[in-house]
């Protein structure tokens, strides 16, 4: 039996790499109750340590990273000391500078099993992302196949700037079977549970781990209200765990899930 995590926290809007290191920090509370539960896979909201709202691409230019820059290496040594495996959400900067919403899965020995970058945009995403390009990788695990979904993405559809996959109907697995999704989201106000996300959990037949942030974010005058959060786990037959929730407050949010091969 395995337990799956998801941490619901509010970062503060990072304005340098300091500000990402603090907001690392502030999780560290959460990561050792993740740990105290024996977590087997720990996922983190979109953009986790860097907020969500910047109004343009220099904003986002000041805490991007490599895939494999400092939060990964922060990651990897939670993956380690847990014997897990860690999800998160951050500002990728690829070789050429192109800017991505991303999210990474790393094993417990430090390999990136699965990244994804969002390939549907929502709101500021569009001052500073570039769209993904690429269906996200599905790693075969001692828990099953594990992926990784970015936010909007779990509407599960192809955008016509995706050209490299058989049918956009396909879903963003392209078909491919997945028994988790560690999704890392700033999902904001409305129904809980989203009806988007029993949806995919349903029509992808997987187990949906939903990392939610929450509350206001406000960067000079605009502000943004990403609501209480409302993470969950959520499995294919639409039974929703929410153990350990608590609405507009940090917290950890586990449930025990069997996989396949046990």
């Amino acid at each position: 039996m395995n337990i799956l995590s998801a941490i619901q926290f509010r970062p503060r809007l990072a304005a340098c790499a300091a500000d990402v290191q603090d907001n690392f920090r502030k999780c560290e509370g959460l990561i050792h109750r993740a740990a105290v539960m024996g977590s087997s896979l720990v996922v983190f909201p979109e953009l986790a340590l860097t907020g969500y709202s910047f109004l343009n691409r220099e904003e986002a230019c000041r805490v991007c990273e490599r895939r494999d820059g400092p939060t990964y290496r922060a990651m990897a040594g939670v993956a380690s000391d847990l014997k897990a495996y860690v999800a998160w959400g951050y500002v990728e900067a690829d070789s050429d500078g192109t800017l991505y919403n991303s999210a990474s899965l790393v094993a417990p020995d430090g390999r990136i099993v699965s990244r994804s970058r969002k390939m549907n945009l929502w709101g500021n995403d569009f001052l500073w992302a570039t769209p993904g390009r690429d269906l996200p990788a599905v790693a075969e695990t001692e828990m099953g196949s594990i992926s990784v979904a970015v936010c909007r993405d779990l509407r599960d559809k192809v955008p016509q700037n995706v050209p490299r996959v058989a049918s956009r109907d396909a879903g963003i697995f392209g078909g491919r079977p997945v028994d988790v999704v560690a999704a890392c989201t700033a999902w904001g106000k409305g129904g809980f549970p989203s009806t988007t996300w029993m949806d995919f959990a349903a029509n992808n037949s997987c187990t949906l781990v939903i990392s939610n942030r929450w509350g206001e974010e406000r960067n000079g005058s605009f502000v943004q209200d990403f609501g209480h959060g409302g993470s969950a786990i959520v499995s294919n037959d639409w039974t929703v765990h929410t153990g350990g929730l608590e609405f507009g407050e940090d917290c950890v949010v586990s449930a025990p899930y069997e996989s396949p091969a046990q």
